[in-house]
């Protein structure tokens, strides 16, 4: 059954004025357009809605029970619409991220915390994982947008933006390399290393760099974890490849040295801003796309 807001709102005048020809005088109408109308109204209703009283007319039980209907749909439409305008000019909002653990300090401190004192009304979840995660994710919809590194290209997946973050032998400063200006391959052989899981694409890279020069690191930590990876290099334990945002912190602070590795193949590692192509994002996730995509070059660090 369709009841239409115009039938409904003539409906309504009547009851509130309690007169058909008052009512089609606030509507600017003739008496004649109201009366067929809501006699229409009650033969697709197969029931009595108006009675007649020594006031005029009003409504019958029945009459009531769509009057109070007609309130609520005004009411529930007009709720609507300041929500659509608050979503629209973000006082309301929910943006879901996945991103890989080596994005989170840069993601925090230079995009998310902006963004989130710009529009104290809109909330953001983010999520960890590795490459793949973040891809099965986005495709199942459970994430708005992404950053990852060196993906696997999908159909169905969008890159809003890129940025290149070349893969670099990370290690100590008094580790044996730290002072190269550039490493080979080749002096890799045996390096006692941390790795990232195989559902990484940064893993699928370095087992790629290894195959190609063979050579074997020392693999002696395997962590999906930045953070751990991080943790035994600083104890002085082996060396690991990453991109130099991804321990920025610690380059900053000399406790951590980053040198360029002499390999084609490592040049190749970009930072990622993802969508699920065709799947048109909210209003919140289209401004904090814009606001990633513009922070995306700084993540080279300091």
């Amino acid at each position: 059954m369709s009841l239409d807001d115009r039938t409904l709102r003539y409906y309504g005048a009547v009851c509130e004025t309690g007169s058909i020809r008052s009512a089609a005088e606030q509507l600017g109408l003739a008496p004649s357009a109201v009366s067929r109308a809501i006699g229409a109204l009650e033969r697709r209703l197969r029931t009595t809605l108006l009675e007649r009283s020594a006031r005029g007319v009003r409504p019958t039980e029945a009459g009531e029970l769509l009057l109070r209907f007609a309130k609520d749909r005004a009411h529930l439409e007009e709720l609507l619409t300041e929500n659509l305008d608050e979503l629209h000019d973000l006082r309301r909002g929910r943006v879901r991220v996945a991103a890989g653990e080596g994005f989170i300090d840069d993601l925090v401190e230079h995009g998310l915390n902006s963004f989130l004192a710009n529009y104290p009304g809109v909330s953001v979840e983010l999520s960890t994982g590795g490459t793949d995660e973040i891809r099965d994710l986005l495709l199942a919809d459970e994430v708005d947008l992404a950053l990852a590194l060196h993906t696997t290209p999908h159909r169905e997946l969008t890159v809003v933006r890129q940025a290149p973050q070349p893969l670099h032998v990370i290690c100590a400063p008094d580790h044996p390399l730290a002072d190269l200006d550039e490493v080979t391959p080749q002096r890799l052989a045996d390096e006692p290393a941390t790795v990232l899981p195989a559902r990484f694409g940064l893993r699928a890279l370095t087992d790629q760099i290894q195959r190609t020069h063979g050579v074997l690191l020392d693999i002696r930590l395997v962590s999906n974890s930045i953070h751990a990876m991080t943790g035994f290099v600083l104890a002085g334990l082996g060396i690991t490849l990453l991109p130099r945002f991804a321990v920025g912190r610690h380059l900053t602070s000399g406790r951590l040295r980053a040198i360029p590795l002499g390999d084609a193949d490592s040049g190749r590692v970009h930072a990622q801003l993802l969508t699920r192509g065709g799947r048109t994002p909210s209003f919140a996730a289209s401004r904090l796309l814009e606001h990633c995509s513009e922070q995306l070059d700084s993540l080279n660090p300091r």
